[in-house]
């Protein structure tokens, strides 16, 4: 009896997953079948550059070795990740804090066709802060900022997605 409920909800979840629209998220698939990317950066230590590679190796997007064989090439141009004060307490100290992580990036083609030119993707958060909670409160940050960079690379690979290969995009309307 468990077993049919069980195998009757599964079916209905899935149903109901499939008729909206949801599905698994992989690589790109705009780009040509047989292409290949390549990802630069202006950070040897990227961490941005090795999350996205990462992502997109497991997903299924053949990446160069060299920018050489690669048909489309994605310049990671800066990663910047900074935090400023929101508010001050009655003692001066600041209470609350915006993190930001931002990343500026570039796409172009083997043909040195610029597909997209000075994207930026900004991620905002706030986080509460208390002198007295210093470590745990370090460590929720520590984590926003995981968060953050997840979220950033998935508006990244969404960016890639959106790409018309076949023309040229800049998002950038004073770029000439």
């Amino acid at each position: 009896m468990k077993h049919a409920i069980l195998r009757t909800l599964t079916i209905i979840l899935a149903v109901t997953i499939s008729a909206c629209g949801w599905h698994l998220r992989g690589a790109p698939k705009n780009f040509p079948p047989g292409s290949k990317l390549y990802i630069a950066t202006e950070d040897p230590r990227s961490e941005l550059a090795e999350s996205i590679t990462r992502l997109l190796q497991t997903s299924g997007l053949p990446l160069a070795e060299s920018p050489i064989e690669a048909d489309f090439t994605l310049t990671i141009h800066k990663e910047i990740e900074r935090k400023r004060t929101v508010s001050v307490d009655a003692q001066g100290r600041a209470s609350e804090y915006e993190l930001i992580t931002s990343a500026e990036y570039s796409v172009r083609d083997n043909t040195g066709r610029d597909l997209l030119t000075n994207a930026k993707a900004d991620i905002y958060r706030t986080l509460e802060w208390d002198d007295d909670e210093v470590v745990s409160k370090g460590e929720e940050e520590r984590l926003q900022r995981e968060e953050m960079r997840r979220e950033l690379i998935g508006r990244i690979i969404d960016r890639l997605r959106r790409l018309d290969i076949s023309a040229p995009v800049t998002d950038n309307p004073a770029t000439p």
